[in-house]
């Protein structure tokens, strides 16, 4: 699942479109809808140095015109691939990750 930061003053849906390009060199956006939002406060995890965190994700659902992928050029996704259900539910996933296969396949 592709994702990442909004920058200061950039809209959501330009940031969908920016990291989708950025990570999987997708780029011919149909159409895109906002699905969901994912919210959780994290009061002083040692994996946030002992700060709270209050994570916010944005969960779009994409319809895409072209479906060729490569990974980013210089950046944090070494890999990009196209996944069935059953190989999804093999990896191990983030909270956020978890929450949107959760709203893509609702049943196990």
């Amino acid at each position: 699942m592709p994702g990442g930061g909004i920058e200061w003053g950039e809209h959501p849906d330009a940031a969908l479109r920016r990291e989708l390009e950025e990570e999987t060199g997708l780029v011919d956006v149909k159409s895109h809808r906002v699905t969901a939002v994912y919210s959780h406060a994290y009061e002083g995890r040692t994996d946030w140095q002992g700060d709270p965190v209050h994570h916010i994700g944005i969960v779009y659902e994409v319809v895409l015109a072209a479906f060729d992928l490569r990974p980013e050029k210089e950046g944090s996704t070494d890999h990009c691939e196209w996944l069935t259900k059953s190989q999804v539910r093999e990896l191990p996933l983030g909270p956020l990750a978890e929450f949107a296969v959760k709203l893509a396949w609702p049943k196990p």
